[in-house]
């Protein structure tokens, strides 16, 4: 469960800001976005799968943290490189920092940052000239064939609809599988992370986030609030003996602070899980393409 905004987030100071005044349509520009906290903390920032509206997200760089001399405040920072084809004037954007709160996230939005939008790269609509007299002769202009440009745009319509109607089932059975791998992906990339920190120096509190990262990444896969979710409420949507052992022996480390050789084996089998159902999904699409 993620909550917005309570009193024990209050110490999160989050700034997002564009790197420019102005921007144009199809053409990529910078947005900032920093935290700064309590080095305790841990902080997640959003990435591809957040809505971004009315913009679009290109890419995403991260830079290491950084703590003051007084080791008071720590500094999250990223990059984001983003895209808009709305034509509106003023567009604005306002994202969030999610806080690890002991048992789930905490949101922390940035306030709204605006920017404004350049009209040079969009064909203006010119006015037309006033009508004067002309008395000296010109030759005709050769009349446009509209039956030819009628009978192109038939042609095309008529092509496009039949490759829709040939592949598109495919195509949209593959982007689903695409967008599925991705965010899987990314998911790997955060659980092994904090796996590695685990199992190099046997840290509860990385096992943890981990944990919170496997829950958070199969509530997206399963559109199930796994994230508040108890062990035995886990088992029953993931039926499974190693997986049960695994969650029952961290919650044990977790709550009982006890650490243990074998915690980056039972983060191993929690993985495997979650790896288990991603491939089961990817069989259902394609069985069926339709959500």
């Amino acid at each position: 469960m993620v909550a917005a905004n309570p009193v024990s987030a209050q110490k999160v100071s989050v700034k997002g800001k564009f790197l420019t005044d102005s921007i144009e349509v199809g053409k990529p520009f910078l947005y900032t976005l920093s935290c700064r906290h309590a080095p305790a903390k841990e902080v997640f920032f959003p990435d591809s799968s957040f809505n971004y509206s009315p913009f679009e997200i290109i890419s995403r760089k991260s830079f290491p943290s950084s703590t003051d001399e007084a080791g008071k405040i720590t500094l999250d920072s990223a990059i984001y490189q983003l895209v808009t084809f709305d034509v509106s004037p003023s567009q604005v954007l306002r994202v969030p920092i999610y806080v690890y709160e002991k048992k789930d996230c905490t949101t922390v939005f940035t306030a709204r940052d605006s920017i404004f939008l350049k009209k040079s790269n969009i064909d203006p609509v010119s006015k037309p000239n006033a009508l004067r007299p002309e008395t000296a002769l010109i030759p005709l202009s050769s009349e446009f064939n509209f039956s030819i440009l009628i009978g192109s745009l038939a042609l095309i319509i008529g092509v496009t609809g039949a490759i829709y109607w040939v592949f598109g089932k495919d195509i949209y059975k593959q982007w689903r599988l695409i967008k599925l791998q991705r965010r899987h992906f990314e998911y790997l990339r955060s659980f092994n992370r904090l796996l590695r920190n685990a199992r190099e120096k046997n840290n509860i509190k990385d096992a943890e986030s981990a944990i919170i990262v496997w829950k958070n990444y199969l509530e997206r896969l399963e559109k199930k609030p796994f994230a508040t979710y108890t062990t035995r409420e886990i088992m029953d949507n993931m039926p499974d003996d190693a997986l049960a052992e695994a969650l029952k022996n961290m919650d044990g480390i977790i709550y009982g602070q006890v650490k243990s050789k074998n915690m980056d084996v039972f983060l191993e089998v929690l993985k495997s899980g979650a790896t288990r159902l991603y491939r089961s999904k990817r069989r259902q699409i394609l069985d069926n393409p339709l959500p």
